[in-house]
């Protein structure tokens, strides 16, 4: 569920970190819900408020003042959410959790948590989700998380994370996703992911120099769908050939965002993948330096090359997203490309790196130009480019409008989990050079036709964990330029025909938890879609003429969790999917 944004700001990863979140679940197993026409007959516990929400039990106990679990004395016999962000609990007890043993997701984040002692999560057997985003964890013993035997995903960036032993994630064998960006990683032990098969896994800016192949590498490729790596120090000397040999052998769409070097001076700023093996380690030869790292052997030989296709080396190995051939192309090779134009250096650290961070040493003292910041938000300064992170999360926003005064040439914007509930014409009118908009996780019901054209160099686009019921092609007049679009976890019953075709460089459409039944025909039309996301909606068939047809650049397609109904109308959709490559369909398709 990488865009691929090299962040340079606190909390600036959040943009990824709520995608995952909702890819996690589409990747699990099913939670067990409340029947839809129950009402709320469970207790609540004061001071917190309870709802039941998309069939399953929410609490919502933030910023209560609670400092110790022990003082939710309440228990529920079905499973629930409990929400417990922004309190003041500094430790988690052993057996803290023991009453709460249905919880399916907790949120313990910004609560300045600094230790969690051995056996803290037991009796949370069926947990599936945990937040401990915005503490003070500095680290992941090998008993840090026992009890969490069905746990997938884990979000833990924005502390001061600085070891993680080799056992913490040995009893999570359900793991799938797994944020740790921003932190102070410097490096990570062998056979940590020995027992985890991740589909998403976050290192952007942690103090990674090098990754081993031995041990690390290669137990983290067996399912990954997506990594992100940005913005860690990378030594690109000899031994940053064993990650560059890796992510020759990974899908090329599974690296999200550039792997830039920040040392030996002669590298700073360049892309690990555009430079030859033979300049990062100029006395030996590339089989001598991958004997020396323990690097399997690629069959081919080529330099600097972003493979379509997995290396034959690894033919014999089954149920990785690397051993599977993708479908070959028809089209005309493209013409050998022109060396690029040097890049700018690495987008520097923010010089305040939150209340959780410590401080990282920047390289100027002072922006060179004012920062104009909404009340109540926070800004930071890309350096390269001038450009501003503006991160207004969670500020209890009903209206875009509010905010004010309006900065001038911001980048990205961060407005998940607000209270707005309407999206207008006119809310975007001096935020022409954002390239990330984020209104997820609000309440947002109604967007009116034409509500982003003033966003005409956005990319990536966020509003997912809504309540939109009907997409129109109005609603993306003037995203031309757009190329992510999340729409996972709303109420979406109907799509329009031809709704994204105002958008020809859209690359990735995630539609996955909501209520779909059908897509009329054109829907992907005028599109460039690579990656398709359709799981745990409603869907009894797919029409492949008109509407599955035009999915001429497919890379990826997720079907699950549709109550498919196996009869003739269906034989079409088998075809297709036939056709297809088996890399391109995300798990299986189910009667």
């Amino acid at each position: 569920m990488k865009p691929s944004v090299a962040e340079t700001l606190h909390k600036g990863r959040m943009l990824w970190i709520i995608l995952l979140s909702t890819i996690a679940l589409a990747w699990t197993t099913p939670i067990p819900l409340i029947e839809d026409s129950e009402e709320l007959d469970e207790p609540c516990f004061d001071p917190c408020y309870c709802e039941v929400k998309e069939s399953l039990f929410h609490i919502h106990c933030d910023n209560k003042g609670f400092i110790n679990i022990s003082q939710i004395t309440e228990s529920w016999s079905r499973p629930f959410k409990l929400y417990l962000q922004r309190n003041s609990m500094r430790k988690l007890y052993t057996n803290s959790f023991l009453h709460l043993n249905n919880a399916v997701s907790i949120n313990l984040g910004n609560n300045a948590l600094q230790d969690i002692q051995t056996g803290a999560f037991n009796g949370l057997r069926v947990l599936k989700r945990l937040y401990l985003h915005e503490n003070k964890l500095d680290i992941f013993r090998n008993d840090t998380f026992l009890g969490l035997e069905s746990l997938e995903y884990l979000q833990a960036d924005y502390n001061v994370i600085k070891r993680i032993e080799s056992g913490a994630f040995r009893n999570l064998s359900k793991l799938r996703v797994l944020i740790l960006n921003d932190n102070l990683i410097p490096m990570l032990p062998t056979n940590l992911f020995k027992s985890v098969s991740l589909t998403h896994l976050d290192l952007r800016g942690n103090r990674l120099k090098v990754l081993s192949y031995r041990g690390m590498l290669d137990h983290i490729g067996r399912s990954l769908m997506e990594i992100q790596l940005e913005e860690n120090p990378w030594n690109c000397t000899c031994e940053i050939v064993q990650l560059k040999s890796w992510l020759e052998r990974i899908p090329y769409t599974a690296l999200v965002g550039d792997i830039t070097c920040e040392t030996p001076f002669h590298f700073h700023g360049k892309d690990l993948r555009e430079i030859k093996r033979s300049k990062l380690c100029p006395m030996l030869s590339d089989s001598e330096v991958e004997a020396s790292l323990g690097i399997p052997q690629l069959s081919s030989s080529k330099e600097n090359a972003w493979p379509t296709k997995p290396s034959s080396m690894l033919s014999s190995f089954h149920f990785t997203a690397s051993s599977v051939e993708y479908k070959t192309s028809n089209k005309q090779p493209k013409p050998t490309k022109q060396p690029r134009a040097p890049r700018p250096p690495p987008t520097p650290r923010g010089l305040y790196p939150g209340p959780n961070q410590p401080p990282v040493a920047a390289y100027q003292t002072r922006p060179p130009i004012p920062i104009i910041c909404p009340t109540g938000c926070s800004c930071s300064l890309h350096i390269n480019d001038l450009g501003l992170t503006v991160n207004c999360k969670e500020r209890g926003f009903h209206n875009i409008s509010e905010l004010l005064p309006r900065p001038l040439n911001a980048k990205k914007l961060y407005l998940s989990g607000n209270l707005i509930q309407k999206i207008y014409r006119s809310d975007f009118w001096n935020f022409s050079s954002l390239d990330l908009l984020h209104l997820g996780n609000n309440r947002i019901s109604y967007v009116q036709d034409g509500a982003f054209i003033n966003l005409p160099n956005l990319k990536s686009l966020y509003l997912n964990g809504n309540d939109i019921e009907r997409l129109t092609p109005g609603m993306f007049r003037g995203l031309q330029s757009l190329h992510y679009l999340y729409f996972e976890y709303n109420l979406i019953r109907e799509i329009q025909p031809a709704a994204f075709s105002l958008m020809p460089n859209l690359k990735l459409l995630f539609l996955n938890d909501n209520l779909l039944r059908t897509l009329p025909t054109d829907a992907f039309a005028g599109t460039s879609l690579a990656r398709l996301n359709l799981r745990n909606n409603h869907f009894l068939a797919l029409p492949v003429a008109g509407v599955l047809e035009h999915l001429h650049a497919i890379v990826q397609i997720d079907l699950k969790l549709n109550p498919w109904d196996c009869t003739c109308e269906l034989v079409p959709l088998k075809q297709w999917l036939e056709a297809l490559s088996s890399v391109s369909v995300v798990g299986e398709v189910l009667c």
